[in-house]
């Protein structure tokens, strides 16, 4: 998926959305993500949610904004359990540059996920910076 900020208008939101999937307590979801913002845009961003089958928004899973240059970097997020569709969420920042993209998308199952909705979130969600 990719949001150029040259199409669109400020807030304008793009989505992308998985088929109905079942996760168990150890789904890892991993993508990499780059972000060409502004340095003064609060808009843009991209955030991952659980979708219910009748699509509509659950839990938000995952959220990143602001500026993080010209490289691509690495989200992991634990899903929590059940059957749902995961929907990728980008946010058109300012129309000067709010550039953003994601890609390789992948879930496997992970022994450092436990079921999310017994931890704090900072345990569950990681990044880590991908060298392109």
């Amino acid at each position: 998926m990719w949001l150029d900020s040259l199409i669109g208008q400020t807030g304008d939101k793009v989505s992308l959305l998985s088929p109905t999937m079942t996760f168990s307590e150890h789904s890892l979801l991993t993508f990499q993500y780059h972000m060409l913002l502004n340095d003064t845009d609060t808009t843009g961003a991209l955030s991952v949610f659980r979708m219910t089958e009748l699509l509509s928004f659950d839990t938000l899973l995952y959220r990143e904004h602001g500026n993080h240059g010209d490289s691509w970097n690495t989200a992991e997020v634990c899903l929590p359990s059940g059957t749902y569709h995961l929907t990728f969420v980008g946010t058109v920042g300012l129309k000067t540059l709010s550039d953003i993209a994601i890609d390789n998308i992948f879930i496997s199952e992970h022994d450092k996920c436990v079921e999310p909705d017994s931890v704090p979130r900072s345990l569950y969600i990681v990044l880590n910076t991908f060298c392109s």
